[in-house]
């Protein structure tokens, strides 16, 4: 799916608090279309906060109040006629730590289809072993569909969680840490899946991880005390970064 749009998400001077106290300050940014864009800072500054601006999560919070705008597809998603269940299909979800619903791994991958009105059996199947083998998992579980998905390991359930995103096939994934949680080798095939999708999707990973970031990154940001230091095409901020808390970041001296 391709935005008519050069970009498909531009944030406009966004502000936000949680009651008194702001999180994110002046923000103003773009994430280009089919790329991943790791958005890396200390524990603390404001990285899930953006993150979870951009679906709009961040209203579950009744304290939670913001300024500036988030424009997607040239659509201000904080209008006030905006539909949030319809931004919610179009911008998927993966959270820090896998969350597979108590349901068979076909359920979970169903759950999202159905909800949005897709009955037709033959075309759930055919949704539940394309988003599986993006997700790298088919080969893994296709003999097993209808086992529980809480059976399966931390690593195949957070691939699981990619796949269940994909399933209603939003252009945009947002991925919190997704794979803080994993140990080395699942955390490797995640960041193999990460360069794989990107292809198609347009990516905006949080991670505190610098190596990370640089590994599987076209465009970095860099957020500190809830400020935008500095954003630009990773391979140049990995180089010579402009800030000296970039600097300081990259190199382990904060954060």
């Amino acid at each position: 799916m391709k935005s008519d749009y050069e970009y498909h998400i531009e944030i406009e001077n966004l502000c936000t608090w949680f009651g008194e106290k702001q999180i994110l300050k002046n923000i103003t940014c773009y994430f280009e279309d089919s790329s991943v864009t790791a958005i890396m800072g200390p524990s603390g500054c404001g990285k899930s906060t953006l993150l979870r601006s951009i679906n709009r999560l961040n209203d579950l919070v009744d304290s939670f109040r913001m300024t500036g705008k988030i424009m997607l597809q040239g659509e201000n998603i904080y209008a006030p006629d905006a539909d949030v269940y319809e931004l919610r299909r179009r911008v998927g979800m993966v959270f820090q730590r896998p969350n597979p619903f108590p349901m068979s791994i076909r359920d979970n991958i169903t759950y999202g289809p159905r909800l949005h009105g897709l009955h037709d059996s033959d075309e759930l199947e055919r949704i539940v072993e394309h988003t599986l083998r993006r997700a790298a998992l088919w080969d893994e579980v296709k003999d097993n569909l209808d086992q529980p998905a809480l059976n399966l390991s931390g690593g195949q359930q957070q691939r699981l969680c990619i796949a269940r995103a994909l399933s209603i096939d939003p252009p945009i994934l947002l991925m919190d840490e997704p794979v803080s949680a994993l140990d080395p080798i699942s955390a490797a095939k995640i960041e193999d899946l990460i360069m794989q999708l990107k292809k198609d999707y347009t990516i905006i990973l949080v991670t505190h991880n610098v190596q990370q970031a640089f590994r599987v990154s076209d465009q970095a940001a860099f957020l500190y005390l809830g400020e935008l230091v500095e954003f630009d095409k990773t391979k140049r901020i990995a180089e010579a970064p402009e800030d000296p808390r970039t600097e300081a970041f990259i190199t382990g001296r904060i954060g």
